[in-house]
């Protein structure tokens, strides 16, 4: 999302300011007036260009336009970025609206890599959304991490048309010695997949139908967990299905097994109940945590050198965090989406918190952090995902999370693992 265009700012330093000392009070006036139109001209390129691409995919009208910040972009600075967006609009012909009847509307996200700032501009014209991006050179002086600073790296698992709930790398008690299965869940199958980890085409070995005796709820939901026998169970709304080692003529395989069921699922090391009428769990947890938080969307459990901490995503949009005392507030949360999951690492604190950007755009993006007593401290540049995110799950894995992407144009559904690398 970047052209070039953020200046270092430079100290002024003429003879002539110190020869006159008497004229100083005016002459800084003039400076900050000087400063403050330059600073301003900084955003003009990437704005400019920016405001071309959106030109190009919207034509001329009325937008309504948005601005979210992910980047070290100083907040001082957001207006006169858009007022630079709004310049560069009317001058293809683009009226920015204040009302939110414009029938465009143009979200535009300021994010940035360990080498430069990247302007991510989603427009949608009814339901469909183009993305357009600038890259923006970063010449200002780096920022002190606040925590220790990791990668997120993102590796593709499985792609299909129909929808994937959840996706898990498992070393079933039925493979070889080291060799892992590839476990697919959607809300009506469970598919296990053989031979594709070492660079080769995943093959399917057997798959499930999901036997559920209620009707699922709008927006399905699922989560896959390993067990210490070498199985897994499936979580579905009012359904478990166990997996269980069965003897065939090959050899050892897999049975499933599904039964209607309101079990609480698994959060962490405690248990969740799942309201399954809608898509989002009571609040109601096995133990409880030293005072339940209100129906949340999803949770992240955080094991690390600074101790536990459960950060949820609450239903009503507030992300609280409790540590065995109560729930409270976490700061820094206030432009996350509703997924969110814990990650243990060997980078800086031992877990890192995966959160996902806010809004329904078509073109998603997952941050990680680390919590310290309320605030949450952003650990690494954002990561780019090319459409949303529908799921974030803790992966059975170390130091990775799955990530379940829902593509458009063609429609598909994509499953990624999601590990952190520490950034030294």
């Amino acid at each position: 999302m970047t052209t070039a265009g953020y200046n270092r700012r430079h100290r002024m330093k003429s003879r002539w300011l110190k020869a006159r000392a008497s004229a100083c009070l005016a002459c800084m006036g003039l400076l900050l007036v000087w400063t403050s139109v330059c600073k301003a001209a900084d955003w003009d390129s990437p704005a400019t260009e920016l405001g071309r691409q959106i030109a190009a995919l919207t034509g001329p009208g009325g937008v309504s336009l948005t601005l979210h910040n992910n980047s070290a972009i100083p907040a001082d600075d957001l207006p006169a970025i858009r007022r630079s967006l709004v310049t560069a609009l009317g001058a293809q012909g683009i009226t920015v609206r204040t009302t939110d009847d414009a029938a465009t509307t143009v979200r535009v996200t300021l994010s940035e890599t360990a080498r430069q700032g990247l302007w991510v501009a989603e427009v949608q014209q009814g339901p469909e959304v183009r993305v357009a991006m600038v890259r923006v050179a970063n010449s200002a002086p780096a920022l002190k991490p606040q925590g220790t600073p990791v990668l997120l790296r993102k590796m593709l698992l499985f792609s299909q048309a129909d929808p994937i709930l959840d996706a898990e790398l498992l070393p079933l008690a039925t493979n070889g010695p080291a060799a892992r299965s590839l476990v697919v869940l959607s809300p009506e199958q469970i598919a296990i997949y053989h031979g594709g980890e070492n660079g080769g085409s995943w093959v399917k070995a057997q798959s499930f139908g999901v036997a559920h005796g209620r009707p699922y709820a709008r927006d399905v939901r699922g989560r896959l967990q390993a067990d210490a026998g070498g199985m897994f169970k499936s979580y579905l709304p009012g359904v478990v299905c166990t997996a269980s080692q069965q003897a065939t003529a090959a050899g050892t395989g897999v049975a499933i097994a599904c039964a209607d069921s309101d079990d609480p699922w698994p959060v962490g090391s405690r248990r969740a109940f799942y309201n399954s009428s809608r898509n989002y769990f009571t609040g109601v947890t096995m133990p409880s945590g030293g005072g339940d938080p209100q129906p949340f969307y999803s949770a992240a459990e955080l094991l690390g050198t600074r101790g536990a901490t459960t950060v949820y995503s609450e239903v009503g949009g507030q992300v609280r965090v409790s540590e065995g005392t109560g729930v409270r507030a976490l700061a820094g949360s206030r432009d996350w989406g509703s997924d969110v999951a814990g990650v243990q690492s060997e980078c800086g604190a031992g877990a890192q918190l995966l959160a996902t950007s806010s809004g329904d755009a078509m073109q998603d993006s997952l941050l990680a952090y680390e919590v310290r007593g309320h605030d949450a401290i952003a650990v690494s540049p954002p990561l780019l995902v090319d459409g949303q995110v529908t799921a974030l799950w803790p992966a059975s894995g170390p130091a990775a999370a799955t990530m379940i992407v829902k593509m458009e144009q063609p429609l598909r559904y994509e499953a990624y693992s999601v590990s952190l690398v520490c950034n030294q």
